[in-house]
């Protein structure tokens, strides 16, 4: 909604021309190749960050993140292993509890390495079902490279592809755009550029048929000068909740000075 007009101090620069433009305008793709097997908004949506707009074909990833699943979850060969070590463990105190004459030296050894090849057996499928867990991560990220979100909150502005399609990866599915806040672009005269600060309050009086004036603050300054025009650029925020405010269209900006 339009602001009260925002008292400056004398000499504010302005009013300069300026334009409106998305904060982004971003083709959204995908990070791997496959069959587009839904698309789940249309031109003009307002979609959020992080939800699902698309998705491809995902009928192998999630057989496999299965399988992992099934196999992270089954602990049978580590209890197993825990049995056996167990078993050696009780054997050797047997066999250290006989009186020395009774039993062998050859027999006390064996003993003994049939409890430590059982400590390493076990050592050996705890790590097995270590890998087994990551390997349940890596299907999950398989599967989640192959479902398309978006990457902030906007606008569909197009939607180039349907469900179907063969998706590569430098195939664009969708163009969104970020429209709160708005940049608004202008150019400033050099001889304002001691005067300009960041930070600094302005209003931006918007052509019809919007209209209306409103605040923004100035967030970009350009250390560049265009030596032709004798100017350099400067990028203001302007807050646009709801998306009230639409993109692409000329107006007019006034910004308060330094002091």
């Amino acid at each position: 909604m339009a602001g009260a007009p925002q008292a400056f101090a004398q000499g504010a620069i302005g009013p300069l021309d300026c334009v409106i433009e998305p904060a982004q305008r971003v083709k959204i793709g995908s990070a791997t190749l496959g069959i587009l097997k839904s698309v789940a908004v249309k031109r003009g949506d307002v979609v959020e960050a992080g939800h699902i707009i698309a998705r491809l074909d995902t009928s192998v990833e999630e057989a496999n993140l299965a399988l992992a699943e099934a196999q992270a979850r089954n602990a049978a060969p580590v209890e197993a292993q825990r049995a056996r070590v167990e078993l050696y463990r009780r054997r050797l105190e047997r066999q250290n509890q006989l009186s020395k004459g009774v039993a062998t030296q050859d027999k006390v050894d064996q003993v003994e390495a049939d409890f430590e090849i059982g400590k390493r057996d076990l050592q050996t499928e705890l790590l097995k079902h270590d890998l087994a867990v990551l390997e349940v991560e890596r299907a999950r990220a398989q599967l989640d490279l192959r479902i398309i979100r978006s990457p902030f909150s906007g606008l569909v502005f197009e939607r180039l592809m349907s469900a179907g399609e063969f998706v590569r990866q430098d195939s664009a599915i969708f163009t969104l755009v970020q429209l709160d806040p708005l940049y608004v672009e202008a150019y400033v005269g050099v001889g304002e550029w001691n005067r300009l600060k960041l930070g600094a309050s302005a209003e931006v009086s918007l052509d019809a048929p919007i209209g209306g004036t409103y605040p923004a603050r100035v967030t970009v300054i350009d250390h560049v000068f265009d030596a032709a025009s004798g100017t350099f650029g400067v990028r203001l925020e302007l807050p646009n909740p709801g998306n009230a405010l639409p993109a692409g269209q000329r107006c007019k900006v006034k910004i308060g000075a330094a002091g």
